[in-house]
């Protein structure tokens, strides 16, 4: 009969949910790591708007310098650049948009708000 209870206890206890790992640690922890989420969003889109002025600026200075260029061969190696680098700080001011709307997006109103408890 000891037996049999002993059979019914570890089959009770077997068939109980499982506690997660990682238990609610309730509304404040989560508006806490919501802020934090938030300002490392505003901390990137800040350092990809700084690139992005960065590279704008270098740019502007060598089409600058362009007409200042005599040597074809030179001329048209600054052009090949100036065309690369363009492309590249046009993809850095888009990802400045996109890092500044997400972060608008994301961190308007309370977690809450974002389906968090």
């Amino acid at each position: 009969m000891k037996r049999f209870m002993l059979s019914l206890a570890v089959l009770a206890v077997s068939t109980l949910p499982m506690q997660s790992q990682n238990p609610d640690k309730g509304p404040a922890h989560s508006a806490h790591e919501h802020e934090m989420a938030c300002q490392m969003m505003a901390d990137h889109a800040a350092e990809v708007r700084m690139t992005s002025q960065t590279l704008s600026t270098n740019l502007a200075q060598m089409k600058a310098t362009l007409p200042l260029i005599n040597d074809i061969n030179e001329r048209s190696r600054w052009q090949s650049n100036i065309a690369m680098w363009q492309a590249l700080a046009d993809h850095f001011s888009h990802m400045a948009e996109h890092a500044s709307h997400m972060q608008e997006m994301d961190c308007k109103g309370s977690p809450q708000m974002h389906g968090e408890h």
